[in-house]
């Protein structure tokens, strides 16, 4: 991946005059406390410094019913550059619609309509079965057949971590899962680098004490007395291990090099949390007045089980809508700035969609398309039962990517927090990467992107010749990896390329009409 840093990117504030007249103001002992970042962030952008840039990726299963997800025949569209197509005159509430939680103002306080980009056509250039390639929606990567993982790090990672534009928060990223904690490629979105996989929390209650466990409120002496001694503590046992790694490193090959170095990135990620934000950073902030007061622990009587295979299925509901609240949280906190969300699907008698036990092969694998989610495979007309059957879980998935906007705007930060929402397939009956679902949300202040439309990418086949693959002459499919390229440049990272593909074409350059 070849990168630069074009100027400040925006994730990396420095102290601004407006954030040094804030602290003059307000003084050392309240600037110590982490939760007064946001007053300084408020304040600071009403004095028209830049908005802190945030990210997070939310993963959801199944692919998708093509038919009722896709630019409907009834849609006003037009030709751009780069052989997409665009329509800013679209419906969302058509019948059977899955995207219609985006404009139900009802359920979700407001339309979202004018704050969603849906685009239609991307390709996971994964050489990986359908249901492993979710490594590759982030890292743009194949998959290593041999360690089932992708060759390079995850979007989040590279910003976060190698760009270091999470290194100003108390949690560089967090990486949080529904259900299972197994990091293979199929099951988990964030990788450092070298496609090392990230471990996933599942546990909300793990999750709250990762992002707000070190913090007490100002006005307990006794509890900031606490915290102290336990940073302290802390604070000595890592600097021993960090000793060790030292005298270990030396001694080492270049690839056990690597891996240790991950361990640092680690062990950097772990003192943060332990020491405290404020003594950590230099500036950023919040943006929401929710961080006056610690946000409230998760309840763990809602999901006593966790774990899928395990009596965990019923929970899920539960644990995925506390797992959003604390990205809300954490981000209007700015706690971290960068999120994955890796969701699950409701396998469990009497789940309250009324669908099948088994989501996966009574619900996925049973999809039959229309030439619209044939993926190159148009044959016949395909069931309109399948459809709604498999529109049912993707409309309760758009509903969970519906209610993070809520809180995000509650808190006042969805226009600075880019939501990138997206599956390992298509069409899941043919375990096609091809067309996978991709909606761009927030972000406006930062991004650049036109919110508001649905965007059509290039088709992949001409019309002559239908059944092209990739790897055939006709194929002429558009990766993701454009759009990853895109994001990077929209936290101010100056990439020409993101990913690792077999043609320098499938992973060089911005994916055309997001602007």
């Amino acid at each position: 991946m070849k990168s630069g840093t074009s100027g400040r990117p925006p994730g990396r504030p420095v102290r601004s005059p407006a954030r040094r007249s804030f602290l003059r103001g307000v003084g050392a002992g309240l600037a110590s406390v982490p939760f007064f970042k946001v007053l300084e962030n408020s304040y600071a952008e009403a004095a028209g410094d830049a908005p802190i840039a945030r990210f997070v990726t939310l993963y959801h299963p199944h692919g998708i019913a093509a038919e009722l997800w896709g630019m409907q025949s009834a849609d006003t569209a037009s030709a751009i550059s780069g052989g997409a197509s665009e329509s800013t005159n679209f419906s969302l509430t058509f019948s059977g619609s899955t995207l219609q939680p985006f404009d139900d103002s009802g359920t979700y306080g407001k339309s979202w309509k004018s704050k969603i980009l849906v685009i239609e056509g991307l390709d996971l250039m994964s050489n990986a079965n359908g249901h492993d390639s979710a490594g590759t929606i982030l890292t743009g990567s194949r998959i290593d057949s041999a360690g089932s993982k992708p060759l390079n790090s995850s979007l989040d990672q590279f910003l976060a971590v190698e760009k270091k534009l999470g290194a100003s928060t108390a949690v560089t990223s967090i990486a949080l899962g529904v259900g299972t904690d197994d990091t293979k490629s199929g099951s988990t979105l964030s990788y450092g680098m070298g496609g090392a996989a990230l471990p996933k929390i599942i546990d909300p209650v793990q999750a709250f004490n990762t992002l707000f466990g070190n913090f007490a409120a100002p006005n307990d002496s006794a509890a900031q007395a606490a915290l102290a001694r336990q940073q302290k503590q802390g604070k000595s046992i890592l600097d021993f291990i960090r000793g060790d790694i030292g005298r270990l490193r030396p001694r080492l090959a270049a690839p056990e090099k690597q891996k240790l170095d991950q361990h640092l990135d680690a062990l950097g990620d772990l003192e943060k949390q332990i020491v405290g934000v404020s003594s950590m950073t230099g500036g950023g902030g919040g943006g929401g007045a929710s961080c006056a007061a610690m946000p409230t622990k998760p309840d763990a009587s809602k999901f006593p089980k966790l774990k899928a295979y395990n009596g965990g299925e019923p929970y899920f509901d539960a644990i995925t809508d506390a797992h959003l609240a604390l990205i809300a949280q954490a981000f209007a906190c700015d706690i971290t700035r960068f999120a994955t969300l890796f969701m699950a699907d409701l396998s469990y008698a009497g789940n309250p969609l009324n669908l099948p036990t088994d989501n996966h092969g009574s619900v996925a694998h049973v999809y039959s398309g229309s030439p619209m989610g044939s993926d190159g495979h148009p044959v016949g007309a395909g069931d309109p039962a399948t459809w709604a059957l498999l529109g049912k879980f993707n409309k309760y998935a758009y509903g969970k990517v519906a209610s993070l906007m809520k809180q995000l705007d509650a808190f006042g930060v969805l226009d600075s927090s880019l939501i990138y929402a997206s599956s390992d397939m298509g069409n899941p009956a043919l375990h096609s990467t091809r067309n996978v679902p991709t909606i761009l949300a927030g972000g406006s202040s930062f991004t650049k992107f036109r919110m508001g439309r649905r965007l059509r990418v290039q088709a992949d086949c001409p019309t002559s010749s239908p059944w092209c693959a990739p790897g055939d002459a006709n194929f002429t499919g558009v990766s993701n990896n454009h759009l990853l390229v895109a994001i990077a440049k929209a936290f101010g990272v100056d990439v020409t390329t993101f990913g690792t593909q077999p043609t320098s074409d499938l992973t060089t350059g911005v994916l055309a009409g997001l602007t």
